[in-house]
């Protein structure tokens, strides 16, 4: 019988007889969406479609070793159909278990992984069923979840689906899944959870397009004139140049610096952090919507990669598992950027003690380098889950460490809305570090992502600024973000649209408990012998 979630309603239904087994399973198919637009309605047309473009792939010499992942464009066939069939035309006749594909999500604002709660996925060439044993292993993880929103409209799963159909046949199961806002803490926890999938008889599919630029997708750093292909192409070998050195926080990196418009950059680096040091990665074609309609006023970047090799890794080192940040921070440097908000909060809540300023100065003088580069940083305070503090410096001037030192004490002290933090209160607290990119002016509203930037708006004297949780934890689409942004800055919920001027930047958090060995946690509720005062290191 077809597995249905429907509880005592399924009794119910099955009592009467109203259905049969046959409709419930169909309503456990998701539709396609796609048909008669991206890629043609009838069956034998699309076949048809999908064969030519696999058959003038261009032959070329294949990669050596068998295809363990590939890269493809997401667009309709009519733009990236030849792009993406250089990459599946490599495959065909491939005999996989397995197919893993990672999609962006373009309807959905979630943390984590979403996986459709569906049996198959539906084109007009038959239905696609889904690995329901491997998709079971992967609910069990908090990082999974299944957004149905997200997947009703989504393109970059489906597009795929008709060129593995007709490369592929028939015998494999399909783990469709989006991604969607990701900490950096996320990335090797998920290839974790996803490694075990990936064994000899599976194939990991990344669907992604590459940059985005026109007034269009609000990304216009520099004018359409006749140097714009040259100057995509630049963009696009940048980040194409990253995956290629399997490097996932350079590529993060990258994206904050450039604000390079790569919609599966999530997807990108997932993979990448999935690959052992010996995958080859290799480039199979490039092309994009520019050179087809001959307008550089708005174009979309198409790439195709190859991987090779095995993509089951020996065991991560002591040293490699730690660089898992972002933008090259280390997790031990986020650790001590952690310790540092926490002696902060505690000179804040207790006084700076000869004991406590000896540890400061003992923590400080021992930090890497580029914990003293200049950068924005905020320190968030929560008590039991609710927000006791929350203060930031967003200009690049002060080192790193002062910016977190800083922020923490006055998170926990001059946070105008709540009282000061007192001793009784630490052992409840959660620290909360986030570090800023360099914030970056935008040119349309349309190229903010809520959840996965933060933003600022400015208006004449009025300042605003919301770190790129907020929008994930309140379950804010684009619109409300930006009006609740302006309430923020006196304005009129509607202050945005018109006159305002707008700066995005992505964060890299760390987030643990207040470390109950502290020394200084006062369990009577008593304070330190001497008056709070900012500490100066």
């Amino acid at each position: 019988m077809a597995r249905v979630r429907l509880g005592g309603a399924l009794v119910l239904v099955l009592a009467l007889g109203l259905w049969s087994v046959q409709g419930l399973a169909r309503d456990l198919v998701r539709p396609s969406a796609l048909a008669g637009t991206w890629y043609p309605e009838d069956p034998q047309a699309l076949e048809q479609t999908v064969d030519g473009l696999l058959a003038e792939a261009a032959p070329g010499a294949s990669p050596e070793g068998a295809i363990r992942a590939l890269v493809v464009p997401h667009a309709g066939y009519a733009y990236s159909g030849r792009i993406a069939a250089a990459a599946f035309a490599l495959i065909r006749g491939g005999q996989y278990r397995r197919v893993l594909l990672l999609a962006p999500s373009h309807h959905g604002n979630f943390r984590g992984l979403s996986i459709a709660d569906v049996d198959a996925y539906a084109t007009p060439l038959g239905e696609v069923p889904v690995d329901g044993e491997a998709i079971a292993l992967l609910r069990r993880s908090s990082l999974v979840r299944a957004d149905p929103g997200a997947h009703r409209k989504e393109h970059a799963i489906e597009i795929e689906l008709p060129f593995l159909q007709r490369a592929l046949g028939s015998g494999w199961g399909l783990v469709p899944i989006l991604v969607g806002a990701l900490e950096p803490q996320d990335y090797p926890e998920i290839a974790k959870l996803l490694r075990p999938l990936v064994d000899d008889e599976t194939l990991v599919v990344v669907s992604s397009d590459f940059t985005h630029y026109g007034a269009r997708f609000g990304y216009l750093p520099f004018p359409p004139d006749g140097q714009a292909p040259e100057r995509i192409r630049a963009l696009d070998e940048g980040a194409i140049a990253h995956v290629l050195a399997r490097d996932g926080p350079g590529l993060l990196d990258y994206r904050a610096r450039t604000g390079i418009t790569v919609c599966g950059i999530r997807p990108l680096a997932l993979l990448l952090h999935l690959l052992p040091a010996d995958a080859r990665i290799e480039r199979i074609a490039y092309g994009t919507s520019g050179d087809l309609l001959g307008d550089w006023r708005s174009s979309v970047s198409y790439v195709a990669l190859a991987v090779t090799g095995p993509l089951d890794p020996p065991e991560e080192s002591a040293d490699a598992a730690e660089d898992t940040g972002q933008g090259g921070l280390a997790a031990s440097d986020l650790e001590r950027l952690h310790r540092i908000a926490v002696l902060g909060v505690e000179a804040a809540a207790v006084g700076l003690s000869q004991s406590l300023e000896a540890e400061i100065t003992e923590l400080l003088a021992g930090l890497p380098p580029r914990l003293g580069e200049p950068a924005g940083a905020f320190v968030t305070l929560r008590s039991r889950g609710a927000l006791r503090g929350c203060v930031g410096h967003v200009l690049n001037d002060l080192p790193l460490y002062r910016a977190v030192l800083q922020s923490a004490y006055q998170a926990a002290a001059q946070d105008h809305r709540f009282q000061p933090v007192t001793a009784a209160e630490l052992l409840d607290l959660e620290v909360e570090v986030s570090v800023l990119s360099v914030p970056r002016p935008i040119a349309s509203i349309d190229a903010f992502h809520p959840g996965e930037q933060g933003i600022t708006l400015r208006k004449g004297d009025r300042y605003g600024l919301y770190l790129p949780e907020v929008a994930t934890h309140m379950g804010w689409d684009r619109d409300t973000t930006l009006s609740q942004l302006a309430l923020k800055a006196g304005l009129p919920a509607d202050g945005w649209r018109e006159g305002a001027t707008f700066e995005v930047f992505t964060t890299t958090r760390y987030q643990a408990p207040y470390p109950a060995d502290s020394p200084r946690v006062a369990r009577d509720g008593a304070r330190g012998d001497t008056d709070p005062a900012p500490p100066h290191p």
